[in-house]
């Protein structure tokens, strides 16, 4: 692994992740970042081999960001951080796009073994997430079965008041394009205005 990267906010449980993953994993390199701007910045220009961030530290913006890094660096390792073991927090970070969720308090041991687990390709959640998640799928309403990942984030987006403009700005696309997705979403879910999307993305709790 050439680089890894760590957005948490300093700490010595940060310093001493960051070493654990350079001696055991062998990374080139271990950055530690407590901003969501340059960290994405990095990921997008140097596509690091794994991304760690603490989303309970950072509120909406940290989940934005992996978010931002699921859309548009999908096959990069993300794990989140948390202090929390709510099933909320767990949860908000499966449905923005992470491929793990660990706690920091249960020790580096775990943590490492969730590293090591979203590096080999497995989706690393405790089992309420999953199956919290499973429960709210099955009253969800079919058109949202039919939504890609990226839909899935503009409407979120839409749903937080963003225009096409911000939109494809932040997600690096034109505005052309997420004004076909936006098409394509309320085709989808069958509803006829932005009213009614932003309605349908708050009623399946979509945004928070």
């Amino acid at each position: 692994m050439h680089l890894a990267l760590i957005v948490d906010e300093p700490s010595r449980f940060r310093t001493t992740l960051s070493a654990e993953i350079r001696a055991e994993l062998g990374a080139g390199e271990v950055l530690e970042m407590d901003g969501m701007q340059e960290a994405f910045r990095l990921v997008r220009e140097q596509r690091p081999g794994l991304v760690l961030v603490d989303i309970e530290c950072f509120g909406n913006p940290g989940i934005d960001f992996v978010r931002c890094v699921s859309a548009t660096q999908p096959t990069v390792p993300l794990l989140v951080l948390s202090d929390s073991d709510a099933t909320l927090a767990s949860v908000r970070a499966l449905r923005a796009g992470a491929h793990g969720f660990v706690v920091k308090q249960r020790g580096l041991a775990e943590v490492m073994q969730a590293v090591r687990g979203v590096l080999s390709g497995y989706l690393v959640f405790p089992m309420h997430t999953l199956e919290t998640v499973r429960q709210i799928g099955e009253q969800r309403e079919s058109g949202f079965a039919r939504l890609s990942n990226r839909e899935i984030t503009i409407l979120q987006y839409l749903a937080r008041g963003h225009s096409n403009k911000s939109i494809a700005a932040q997600l690096l696309i034109s505005s052309k394009t997420v004004s076909t997705h936006k098409a394509n979403i309320m085709a989808k879910l069958n509803v006829g205005s932005l009213v009614e999307m932003v309605d349908y993305a708050r009623r399946h709790q979509l945004v928070w």
